[in-house]
């Protein structure tokens, strides 16, 4: 093998090395394990919420919720009505 199969290979593997770091790596989730020390509100309510055509998780803290059938209803800090999509959880603080 001449120094140009070893410059090519080299590179070959340098940008399969570098693809598998890029693409394997995956954000942590949030939870409301993250935000334990958040007082004040009874619930923490992990779901799912769609902003601008996407869906993202969210997080959510109230005093009081609701649940249909695909979501959950809570009332935000300033008196609106929130809601999250399945799968959610609720957890009591």
């Amino acid at each position: 093998m001449n120094c140009s199969n070893y410059s090519k290979v080299l590179h070959l593997l340098a940008g399969i090395t570098l693809g598998y770091l890029m693409f394997s790596c995956k954000a942590p989730k949030p939870s409301c394990d993250a935000y334990s020390y958040v007082e004040g509100y009874k619930y923490c309510i992990e779901g799912r919420k769609v902003v601008k055509g996407d869906t993202i998780e969210a997080i959510a803290f109230t005093d009081s919720y609701s649940m249909a059938c695909d979501s959950i209803y809570y009332y935000n800090s300033d008196s609106s009505i929130q809601s999250l999509l399945e799968p959610y959880n609720v957890y009591e603080n």
